[in-house]
């Protein structure tokens, strides 16, 4: 006696049951039924939508069956921009960086450089391409059984409405069209049109990077303790006036301004603010390509390493390793540099925010 899955390949819908060489068959009307059963329990439950995701329940299926050569492999996705690219706004309540208003983010930002590919996450349909409002030059495509996927901001598509494609097919480029501040990509999962959280089912691609959401939610405090705002655009950031949008070196731009009644000039620029004698130290050491977002972000984390604080952030004690980097950021205290360093108590309170959001649960 044999156990059979069988799989519409199309839309991953499952179609039903069948015990080889017998009359008895469960068929595919009980298999729409189960398909809608779980699809509404995933739709209620995040832990079931990730447990769905995580294609469990096939495996499960695949123990009782004791013959996997019969079952379709779901495991056919792809991250929707360049790995390692950093998250700069969650899915969530948070303050609209253009309005200032606090609305819901329906989806995650990547603090991608412009130009940078965007993939299609899943195979499916391309259900729109062209602009969608605020979304600038967007693409949907509907991966069947409900499921779809936005990506936002484009600068440029490469797919057009009813095209089919597959996962990892770039479909357009990273920009900021649309009700933007900086290039990135906003990338949406929408199940039945109504948007869900995109981390569980982008966690089996580590999110960004291989950073601990702990280690996330310190860089995101660093980048808006030093620029005003964790976002996106805190990358192209100049010390005191203006932005820059070639990543391709340091910009190596001198800016000068009053602080507490003393001149101060400097280079610093992006999202941790690095000198341009810090690029000419780091740069060959970390064999960085450019001054993109990833690398600014592993430019501050190697200098968390030189202070010895990534032990500190990884066993949750910020202060120590807020205090320890304080004499490489201005705008932590420990330091004497006198330039109106926050308060470790006002630091504290952002890094909890953002670490809350960044632990999936």
């Amino acid at each position: 006696m044999r156990i059979k899955l069988e799989i519409e390949s199309n839309n991953t819908k499952i179609v039903g049951l069948k015990e080889s060489g017998s009359g008895l068959s469960v068929g595919r009307n009980w298999g729409y039924a189960f398909a809608t059963l779980i699809l509404c329990m995933a739709i209620a439950f995040p832990q079931v939508s990730e447990w769905v995701e995580s294609q469990q329940p096939i495996r499960l299926l695949q123990r009782l069956a004791k013959n996997t050569s019969d079952v379709t492999d779901l495991k056919s996705t792809a991250f929707p921009t360049i790995k390692g690219t950093p998250v700069t706004s969650g899915f969530g309540w948070r303050t609209h960086p253009l309005t200032g208003e606090r609305k819901f983010h329906y989806g995650i930002d990547f603090g991608a450089s412009k130009g940078t590919p965007i993939y299609a996450f899943e195979a499916g349909l391309v259900e729109f391409a062209g602009w969608k409002g605020g979304y600038g030059k967007a693409v949907i495509i509907n991966h069947g059984a409900g499921k779809s996927t936005l990506y936002g901001h484009a600068s440029k598509l490469s797919v057009r409405k009813e095209e089919q494609v597959l996962p990892g097919q770039i479909i357009g480029k990273v920009g900021s069209t649309g009700m933007s501040t900086a290039p990135h990509l906003h990338f949406e999962v929408r199940l039945n049109n109504k948007p869900v959280n995109p981390r569980p089912y982008l966690q089996q691609h580590k999110l960004s990077s291989n950073y601990s959401p702990r280690m996330q939610a310190f860089l995101a405090t660093i980048r808006w303790a030093e620029t005003g705002t964790s976002r996106t655009e805190s990358y192209q950031k100049l010390v005191f006036n203006g932005t820059f949008n070639n990543f391709s070196t340091h910009p190596l731009i001198k800016q000068c301004a009053s602080i507490n009644g003393k001149k101060t000039c400097s280079t610093a620029a992006g999202a941790y603010q690095m000198l341009d004698k810090s690029w000419r130290d780091l740069q060959p050491k970390l064999k960085l390509p450019d001054f993109s977002p990833e690398s600014q972000d592993r430019m501050a984390i190697e200098y968390i390493r030189r202070n010895r604080a990534i032990s500190d952030i990884e066993s949750g004690n910020f202060a120590n390793a807020a205090c320890k980097v304080g004499k490489i950021w201005a705008s932590f205290p420990c330091n004497s540099y006198d330039q109106n360093p926050k308060a470790m108590s006002e630091l504290s309170r952002y890094y909890q925010k953002q670490l809350s959001w960044m632990v999936v649960r």
